[in-house]
């Protein structure tokens, strides 16, 4: 039996459960877009509240924005440059072309590595760690695009324990955002109303209580 590369979930067989490579897949899906979105971020914002101005501040401002900079201009293509590389490696296939600009690139990246997600997680056995990546670029990525407040986050709580019809655990991630009444999982649709969270909580083993 394997674990999950990334959740740790015990898996019958593959390095990617369910949920991880759902999430994966729609990471590689957005990372064009948030690409492109970087871009409007370029320029940097204003001077920070409460920062002192002394007459010994003698260095110019930068005239970008240094960690959009790092993302657009290297961080996102050559990450998933880098994945794809080590996965047409491991399957015994050439070094993959790199060309045209770096929009261009990250494109092209993540349909390649989207295409071969099957693979990946079932062969793969870096699979936890490139999933793991993907997740923490874009959580860099949003950071600056669309940064959260706090009480709008959905919480991690845990893998869904529902079963299809075949008796296979579905296993995709439950997040629960403060306030709301019922718990869905966006993998299976499976709905956990409130008055079902002791039996939920019993089943994967978070207190769901905290988060009412």
């Amino acid at each position: 039996m394997n674990q999950c590369g990334l959740c740790e979930r015990d898996l019958q067989d593959g390095y990617l459960c369910n949920g991880d490579l759902l999430a994966l897949a729609q990471r590689l899906d957005r990372m064009p877009a948030l690409y492109r979105a970087l871009g409007a971020f370029l320029a940097p914002g204003g001077r920070a509240a409460g920062e002192r101005v002394t007459s010994r501040q003698t260095d110019p401002p930068l005239p970008v924005n240094e960690a959009v900079l790092d993302l657009r201009y290297g961080g996102i293509a050559l990450v998933l440059e880098g994945w794809r590389s080590d996965v047409q490696a491991v399957r015994g296939w050439g070094e993959p072309a790199v060309e045209g600009s770096v929009e261009r690139r990250v494109l092209a990246a993540a349909r390649s590595l989207s295409l071969n997600l099957e693979w990946i997680a079932s062969s793969y056995p870096a699979a936890g760690d490139l999933a793991r990546e993907v997740r923490e670029m874009e959580g860099a990525a949003l950071s600056i695009v669309d940064p959260q407040d706090p009480r709008d986050r959905a919480e991690r709580i845990g893998n869904c324990p529902a079963a299809f019809e075949d008796g296979v655990i579905c296993g995709a991630v439950l997040r629960h955002r403060l306030g709301e009444a019922s718990i869905t999982c966006r993998w299976c649709g499976t709905d956990w109303p409130q008055d079902t969270w002791l039996a939920l909580k019993t089943l994967i083993g978070h207190d769901l209580e905290e988060a009412s």
